[in-house]
């Protein structure tokens, strides 16, 4: 393997994200990720197997990096409060540098039969439970509420960030300009540690 294939694995991975947010999995061919990627139609098969192979390709690659920042968060001396809120930052924050991405990692990906494996469901849980661990250290440190189920909490956390991000997607009158989205983001930290953003009120007052 040369050293400029990862290059332009990366250049047909962010073409398929390109041509999987506008035209959707199901409407589009694999030709017109080549197009996109301005590459020729048989090199996709040097990299990929199939669409499929690239969608879930996506989905492998990125949910990785999310479980890597989640790893480099709990390596670090914070509080587990903190690496919680740095985890919701870190989400809105890829949809603000990609929103396609976030968009084909919502919408398309689910739609991929193969996303249901035991061993993407796997990959896809372990977020889950890494975060339900922060959560569960929390509530020892008696800093999160103990009544809750840490994977439940975990569960609601993300679901709360990602219907959020949804709207953005979908929803044409849930606009930037009356809810910006360091706005709603804060809102769901606010919501599930009140003691976010107390220390900015201090400063500020």
């Amino acid at each position: 393997m040369s050293s400029t294939e990862p290059g332009k694995r990366e250049i047909i991975m962010n073409a398929s994200i390109k041509v999987f947010a506008a035209k959707g999995y199901h409407s589009c061919r694999t030709l017109d990720i080549s197009k996109e990627a301005g590459v020729a139609y048989g090199s996709l098969y040097q990299y990929f197997k199939s669409k499929d192979d690239i969608l879930l390709s996506i989905y492998r690659d990125n949910w990785n990096f999310l479980l890597q920042r989640m790893d480099k968060l709990n390596n670090l001396d914070v509080s587990p409060a903190s690496r919680i809120i740095q985890i919701v930052d870190f989400i809105f924050a890829n949809y603000d540098h990609n929103p396609d991405l976030i968009k084909v990692m919502i919408t398309e990906v689910p739609k991929l039969s193969q996303f249901y494996d035991q061993e993407n469901q796997e990959l896809y849980y372990r977020f889950f439970t890494g975060l339900a661990g922060i959560i569960a250290e929390g509530q020892k440190k008696d800093l999160l509420n103990k009544e809750i189920s840490p994977i439940i909490a975990a569960f609601v956390i993300y679901g709360a960030a990602d219907n959020t991000i949804r709207q953005y997607v979908f929803n044409p009158d849930f606009e930037r300009l009356h809810f910006p989205l360091e706005a709603a983001k804060n809102q769901i930290i606010k919501f599930f540690i009140p003691s976010y953003l107390e220390p900015i009120k201090k400063k500020n007052a």
